[in-house]
C-alpha cells in the first residue's frame, strides 16, 4: 500500500519524475501539458508499471480547457484530491483574492 492509495493527483506541466513518484505511492495521476506525445508516452509507462494515468493535452491558461480537464478527471476517477501546479507560469503575488486571469 502506498501513502496515496485512493487519491487522484492532477499535475500541470506534467514532469515524468513527479508523476512517477505520485503513481508509485498509489495515486491515480492526471497528466496535463501542451505536448500530447510526451503525455501519452508517460501515461503508458505509468500504466505498464501498474499505475493509473489519464493524459490530457491542454493549455492551462485557457479557462475553458481547465474546466474540461476537471470534468474529464471527475468522469474517469470520481474526484480530485491533489493539484501540482508545475506548468511554466506562476502567480506573482498572494493566491487569496487573485483573479483567474492572473493564474
Amino acid at each position: 500500500m502506498g501513502a496515496l492509495d485512493g487519491k487522484v493527483a492532477a499535475i500541470t506541466g506534467a514532469s515524468s519524475a513527479t508523476a512517477k513518484l505520485f503513481a508509485a505511492e498509489g495515486a491515480s495521476v492526471v497528466l496535463i501539458a501542451r505536448r500530447e506525445d510526451r503525455l501519452s508516452a508517460l501515461a503508458k509507462e505509468i500504466e505498464a508499471g501498474g499505475g493509473k494515468a489519464l493524459s490530457l493535452q491542454a493549455d492551462i491558461s485557457n479557462h475553458g480547457e481547465v474546466e474540461a480537464i476537471i470534468g474529464q478527471t471527475l468522469g474517469q476517477f470520481g474526484g480530485l484530491h491533489i493539484l501540482v501546479n508545475n506548468a511554466g507560469v506562476m502567480l506573482l503575488g498572494p493566491v487569496e483574492g487573485a483573479e483567474i486571469e492572473e493564474w
